[in-house]
């Protein structure tokens, strides 16, 4: 029993858009709804929440319409939201596993999704994190956010809902649909040029 929760209570200032970030559309649908559609569709998926904020309240109409649960963080940031979400949601000694992910991840795939499950499955840590090697930002003229030696963080991890720090494994994969992040109008210009040479679909 995993619980996906996807992160979208961002102010997405980056974008500089009257719209929502969640809800600007990529090819004809709103962003978060590519996100929604991999974790609908994935195997090892067995409910699904978003949290919003005071930031995406028409966010939190769009899912809740869709029948998929919200719950309302401050806002303040991701890891904050993050730990009001499992302190309001789980005890101190509860031992449920999390997939969290960004709704800004367009590409991601519900296959990758099972292959990352999968490999979280076969370690022997309580978290996971899934980093993009660097060189796959070159690859495509991408912008990484943060490095880290190599590799750089994707916005999907792996955690326990206990509350606590957790050992970590970081799972490496040299995969497009992870490196790319929308956080601004360029992003979607570098996107659209990504499918265009690629043939990537979405």
């Amino acid at each position: 029993m995993v619980t996906a929760l996807i992160m979208a209570g961002g102010k997405g200032v980056r974008m500089e858009s009257e719209t929502e970030k969640p809800l600007i559309e990529l090819l004809g649908i709103p962003m978060i709804q590519h996100v929604i559609n991999a974790l609908t569709t994935s195997k090892g998926i067995s409910d699904i929440t978003v949290a919003t904020s005071p930031n995406t309240p028409k966010t939190s109409s769009y899912v809740q319409k869709q029948g998929i649960q919200t719950f309302q963080t401050t806002g303040n940031g991701y890891v904050e939201d993050l730990q009001y979400y499992i302190t309001e949601n789980f005890s101190n000694n509860s031992d449920q596993i999390i997939l969290t992910i960004t709704s800004d991840m367009p590409l991601i795939k519900n296959e990758t999704i099972d292959h990352v499950l999968n490999e979280y499955n076969g370690c022997n840590k309580p978290a996971m994190c899934i980093a993009v090697p660097v060189d796959i930002f070159r690859e495509y003229g991408l912008k990484p956010s943060i490095v880290l030696g190599d590799v750089v963080p994707s916005g999907l991890n792996i955690l326990r809902s206990n509350n606590k720090q957790q050992d970590e494994e970081v799972l490496k994969l040299g995969k497009i649909e992870l490196a790319v992040n929308i956080n601004s109008c360029e992003d979607i210009v570098l996107l659209e040029k990504v499918l265009s040479n690629s043939g990537l679909k979405i």
